[in-house]
């Protein structure tokens, strides 16, 4: 639908996906020119193109990590101010504007807490170890582990206790293991070493 509309430099680009598109831009010094440009030049290639943007469901998420912060102003697009927000859902992940990943995991934990009581049901009907395996890896692995190159390594201690607690309580109730394929990320050695995928893997590989 956007791929019509280009744009990428050194500090604005236009990230998209289907019809959820994402303007980023990186301000420095105060200068907001480019990345303003940039949204104003998308509502205007959208309006050419028949293309209406619901400015109520737009939001805009600011990370500043500036000792000395003054509030952001707004983007304006048709006369209304998008809102600005601490916390953001894209593409099913949680980001938030300090760049934690407490929200998420909340939100992982939360939905694969959900589907372990179907995986407790099959198991109350004697549904045989493979289909409950096959259940655990496609619909609670899937959960887990979605993204997780992205935010593994970056979640607090904390959270990766909550997940590896919950991780554990569905392997004990499974008695199985997870396919190695779902649990190697992506992603650089150090940074997966520091996630709290190693040690999820060693509880799969001892259960």
């Amino acid at each position: 639908m956007f791929s019509d509309f280009q744009y990428h430099s050194e500090t604005s680009h236009l990230q998209k996906h289907s019809d959820d598109p994402v303007i980023v831009g990186c301000v420095e010094n105060g200068q907001e020119d480019e990345y303003r440009d940039l949204v104003e030049r998308f509502v205007r290639w959208s309006r050419e193109n028949l293309l209406q943007l619901n400015v109520t469901k737009m939001k805009e998420m600011v990370v500043d990590f500036r000792k000395s912060k003054s509030p952001p102003s707004p983007v304006c697009i048709s006369g209304k101010d998008v809102e600005i927000v601490s916390s953001y859902r894209f593409l099913g992940v949680q980001l938030d504007n300090k760049l934690e990943w407490s929200i998420n995991t909340d939100a992982v934990y939360k939905k694969a807490m959900s589907r372990l009581y179907f995986l407790r049901r099959l198991r109350s009907f004697s549904v045989c170890s493979r289909m409950l395996h096959m259940f655990y890896q496609s619909v609670m692995a899937s959960t887990i582990f979605f993204a997780a190159v992205c935010w593994g390594a970056g979640i607090k201690a904390k959270d990766a206790n909550r997940l590896n607690k919950l991780i554990k309580r569905q392997v004990d109730k499974l008695r199985s293991s997870f396919s190695s394929r779902l649990l190697q990320p992506r992603c650089s050695k150090e940074r997966y070493r520091k996630s709290f995928l190693p040690s999820a893997i060693r509880l799969y590989n001892s259960s």
